[in-house]
């Protein structure tokens, strides 16, 4: 796709034929995301606390599978790579990971932890309290090994990867996400980092890293560049990490992106409305990296994985976006 190309109705149409056939490994934290829909309508007399009247209860994919889920609302194909517990809930997140489409062999059940899972209580569409099941220490040597040898399996399959980094212990070891990355890197694919660290070492020479302002802000400060300049510091962290670019979000101040040879690039966010902000840096990584895969330009790639990510925050709880929603906001826009 050349670069003077615009999202008409001729572009939409090989776009989504080209998605149909890109393949992305995802390795990071999976995560069941509860949630508790209910209302408050009075207070406890136990205590000063409200009384949650639960009205129902659902489970959706989190962390590192919310990122599949994504990718499979694209219509790409993928393979998720991760672990959880030898539970009922790890159970769970298979199924609705099968459900979608998404690949699970590279799914190891690790019967040393539990699967990690987030609760949140909702109320009136507002978020209450979130409660957190997890064990974050990092994979053992034997789990790691398992992982390693699904991933090399299917590599050479893949266009690109995905390390999606929720700091529950997938991603924990250095050495672990540097050999990913090289064995990707050498087979000619993409590697893209959502980050949750400020030990930007251990993503060396990724393609890209993709920080939330805060995350990004951490880390300069880290490595003593300012944390105002973004273009300026963010040249320093793409010449000392080894990337090909980086991609900063702002949350409702969009997305700003940098390039060695190009300098940087702010886009606006696309949100008419913001509901839930929870899953908005899923959607970023996995929407770019599908259409960067697909052949689109850098900069027409970040563009649309921007509108995804507008349209995401106006869903209340983690859920994907669909091609079809991207398509319709294209076709009006047209």
């Amino acid at each position: 796709m050349r670069k003077e190309e615009t999202f008409n109705r001729k572009f939409i149409k090989t776009l989504e034929e080209r998605l149909e056939k890109v393949k992305v490994i995802v390795v990071g934290d999976l995560i069941l995301d509860c949630y508790f829909l209910g209302e408050v309508n009075r207070i406890s007399p136990e205590a000063p606390v409200p009384v949650f009247d639960l009205s129902s209860t659902y489970y959706t994919l989190g962390g590192a599978a919310n990122v599949a889920a994504n990718l499979r609302g694209l219509k790409v194909q993928v393979e998720l790579m991760g672990v959880v517990g030898k539970d009922d809930k790890g159970e769970t997140l298979k199924e609705l990971a099968v459900k979608q489409g998404i690949g699970i062999q590279g799914i190891v059940e690790d019967p040393k932890r539990p699967t990690t899972v987030k609760t949140r209580i909702i109320a009136q569409s507002q978020q209450l309290l979130r409660v957190d099941f997890e064990k974050r220490d990092p994979l053992d040597q034997e789990t790691m090994e398992v992982l390693k040898a699904t991933y090399q399996k299917v590599l050479p399959e893949t266009d690109a990867v995905i390390l999606s980094d929720y700091a529950k212990g997938v991603l924990k070891e250095e050495n672990f996400c540097k050999e990913l990355i090289e064995e990707a890197r050498k087979a000619g694919k993409a590697v893209l980092v959502d980050p949750k660290s400020i030990n930007w070492e251990k993503y060396q020479k990724a393609t890209t890293i993709t920080p939330n302002l805060k995350e990004f802000k951490e880390t300069a400060l880290k490595e003593n560049l300012s944390t105002n300049d973004l273009e300026q510091s963010g040249r320093a962290l793409i010449q000392k990490f080894g990337l090909d670019f980086l991609v900063i979000t702002l949350g409702k101040d969009g997305v700003f992106l940098v390039q060695p040879e190009k300098g940087g690039l702010h886009l606006p966010a696309q949100a008419k409305e913001v509901y839930d902000v929870s899953g908005a840096g899923d959607t970023m990584i996995s929407s770019l990296t599908a259409f960067y895969a697909a052949g689109v330009p850098l900069e027409k790639a970040l563009e649309l994985a921007n509108i995804a990510a507008g349209i995401v925050v106006g869903k209340v709880g983690t859920k994907p976006v669909y091609w079809e929603e991207i398509k319709a906001f294209l076709d009006k826009k047209h």
